[in-house]
């Protein structure tokens, strides 16, 4: 079988320079496209090298390890240890689950061909581009993440809830902000009675206003706030004024906030990881100064 040095040539550059490309993709590396260009040529020469030189040591790992960190660091201009141990292993990544691909795909077609090895790489790209995506979006929601103790009437149930930047909802009247809770979550600190009464509530679209507020006594301080959705304007929302509320942050950060418990007939979430929504006030609440309590944790009570 003949090979053609040009052919040869080409063809890892090419690939040399998709493969750098998708690691600096996945990293979110800013791309410069002269440095791909040269680090790839670097990757081409080495392998011409190897095939027509045939030294022994050409192939010895170390060797094959310098190119490619070698090519890394022109292409992305590498500074600091950190940054380089990082997309070193972004890239032998790549190349494994694009080595992986390529035994597959070969062992299924029984034979081995450029478009094998350019499909094995577009794959790749995919899987770890859905894979980086899914890693990002969990790490953003752990971030926004809370536990929130909620006491009413001496009863306290602790929540997993979860920062909605979109929900800015506040009671008209005392301008507090509203932490929206799923009923069944906190049904056992509410009372069988009450929660059946709210959800007679939202099913007759508060036509039993007076069941609910006049007529029984609940031993609870209850009030409806309006709000508005995409579909309908004016929604009703029960909510409960809690005797108390802490927000346990991030890095020992506890909040006790001053806000209204909006009481939702359905599911908060529909993964059911979190059963409330907090509210975007509390962002701004967490990046101001917090006086420090007795256990060492930092306090900021608001109001």
């Amino acid at each position: 079988m003949q090979y053609y040095v040009e052919y040869i040539f080409a063809e890892n550059f090419i690939i040399d320079f998709i493969m750098l490309y998708m690691t600096g993709n996945l990293i979110k590396k800013k791309i410069n496209f002269k440095r791909l260009t040269v680090a790839s040529l670097i990757g081409a020469i080495y392998v011409i090298l190897t095939f027509y030189i045939g030294k022994a040591f050409m192939t010895f790992f170390i060797v094959k390890f310098s190119v490619s960190v070698l090519m890394l660091m022109i292409a992305f201009d590498l500074k600091g240890a950190l940054a380089n141990v990082r997309v070193v292993i972004c890239y032998y990544i790549v190349s494994l689950i694009v080595v992986g691909i390529i035994y597959a795909l070969s062992y299924r077609f029984d034979k081995l061909t450029t478009k094998i090895v350019f499909v094995s790489i577009f794959l790749c790209f995919i899987m770890l581009k859905y894979f980086f995506y899914e890693i990002k979006i969990r790490k953003e929601k752990s971030y926004y993440m809370r536990n929130v103790s909620i006491e009413i009437n001496d009863k306290s149930k602790s929540l997993k809830a979860f920062i909605d930047t979109g929900n800015e909802l506040t009671d008209p009247i005392t301008n507090k902000p509203v932490i929206i809770v799923n009923i069944e979550s906190i049904k056992d600190i509410l009372g069988e009675d009450i929660c059946k009464e709210i959800l007679n509530f939202y099913e007759n679209k508060g036509t039993n206003y007076a069941d609910l507020f006049l007529e029984k006594s609940y031993k609870l301080k209850l009030r409806i706030i309006k709000y508005n959705t995409i579909s309908s304007q004016g929604e009703p929302l029960v909510c409960v004024v809690p005797d108390d509320i802490t927000i346990f942050g991030n890095d020992k950060n506890i909040i006790k906030a001053d806000a209204l418990i909006g009481i939702y007939p359905r599911k908060i979430s529909e993964k059911e990881d979190y059963d409330a929504l907090l509210f975007k006030k509390l962002l701004d609440w967490e990046g101001e100064n917090y006086e420090n309590n007795n256990n060492g944790e930092k306090v900021y009570k608001c109001s």
